[in-house]
């Protein structure tokens, strides 16, 4: 099974920036500004229990939180 996680990235439609779920062609939300997608994704992966990816404008990844079951002690 994979992984679930949402995903903050840049809207090419709107210009403003859109919360996605992994797999998903359709948005869960879409915003003006960056810093309200990623309070509204921090939100949603913490009642999920899933990872949440932030994306730079170029669409790199930019920054990674989780807020699931994180193995103890951590790999690598």
């Amino acid at each position: 099974m994979a992984k679930r996680s949402n995903h903050v990235v840049p809207s090419k439609e709107k210009g403003g920036w859109t919360v996605k779920k992994s797999g998903s062609t359709r948005a869960s939300q879409s915003f003006d500004r960056k810093e309200d997608a990623v309070k509204f994704g921090r939100e949603l992966s913490r009642k999920e229990k899933t990872e949440l990816y932030i994306h730079k404008k170029d669409g790199r990844i930019q920054d990674r939180n989780s807020y699931g079951k994180d193995p103890f002690p951590p790999k690598g």
